[in-house]
C-alpha cells in the first residue's frame, strides 16, 4: 500500500503518452478500500476496469470488463477487420446477472455502507493498538486501507514462501477463524456481514498469537 498521489501522478504521465491503463478492481472493488472503487482515491481514472468477486457477493462467478467510450468506439464499426472477436461460455448468464443486481442493491443500502464504515473504524483502532505494541511484537510494516489490514511477521524466511503461513492458518482454524496468510504476511479482509463479536475474536486471536512469538 502506498500514497495514492504516486499512482495519480503515474496515471497522468501515462495519459500524456497515450498509454492505456487497466484498473484491476477484482479485489479492491465494491467497498474494500473504504470507497466503492479504489480508483475513487485518485483524480485520474483508468481506461479499462476489471470487476468480479464482490460483484455477486461471492454467490456466483461473474466478471465484468468495462472501458471508456474512446476504446469502445475503436471497435464499433461495420468494418469486420475492426471487430474485437471474443466470447465467453457464460456471457450474460441470467442467474449470475440476477445475483449481481441483488448484491449491488444490498451494497447500496444505508446499512451496508454503515457496516463498511464500522469495519474501517474498528480496523483503525486495531492498527493503532498493534503499532503501540510493535516494539514488543515480531511484526513490521503494519498498514490499513479501508476494510483491509496487513502486516508482516518477522520470523523465519522473510518471504511469501515462509512456512509460517501454514502454522498460523492451522492455529486460526482450530480457533474457529479462517485466515489465509501469504507467507509471513498476515491480512484481515472480513466479509461486510461480520459481527462486532466475530471481528473482535479475530483481533484477540492475533494478539494472543503474536504474544507467543519470540
Amino acid at each position: 500500500m502506498y500514497d495514492p498521489k504516486w499512482m495519480d501522478e503515474l496515471l497522468a504521465e501515462l495519459r500524456l503518452n497515450q498509454i492505456i491503463c487497466i484498473a484491476d478492481e477484482v479485489l479492491t472493488g465494491f467497498g474494500r478500500t473504504g470507497k466503492i472503487f479504489a480508483g475513487e482515491h485518485l483524480g485520474n481514472k483508468a481506461d479499462i476496469i476489471c470487476l468480479s468477486k464482490g460483484l455477486t457477493g461471492g454467490t456466483m462467478a461473474l466478471g465484468v470488463t468495462a472501458c471508456t467510450r474512446n476504446i469502445f468506439d475503436a471497435f464499433l464499426s461495420d468494418d469486420r477487420s475492426k471487430t474485437f472477436f471474443h466470447g465467453h461460455s457464460f456471457t450474460a448468464n441470467p442467474l449470475a446477472c440476477c445475483a449481481a443486481l441483488a448484491s449491488l442493491d444490498l451494497l447500496e443500502k444505508k446499512e451496508s455502507i454503515e457496516q463498511i464504515n464500522d469495519i474501517v473504524s474498528r480496523h483503525k483502532k486495531f492498527v493503532t493498538e498493534l503499532k503501540n505494541l510493535s516494539d514488543d511484537l515480531p511484526i513490521k510494516n503494519i498498514r490499513q486501507l479501508g476494510t483491509v489490514v496487513a502486516f508482516e511477521i518477522v520470523s523465519g524466511n522473510d518471504t511469501y514462501l515462509n512456512n509460517i503461513s501454514r502454522q498460523i492458518a492451522e492455529k486460526a482454524l482450530a480457533d474457529g477463524i479462517f485466515l489465509r496468510p501469504l507467507g509471513n504476511t498476515v491480512y484481515i479482509m472480513p466479509p461486510y456481514c461480520i459481527t462486532e463479536a466475530q471481528l473482535n475474536k479475530v483481533y484477540d486471536f492475533l494478539f494472543r498469537l503474536l504474544a507467543k512469538f519470540e
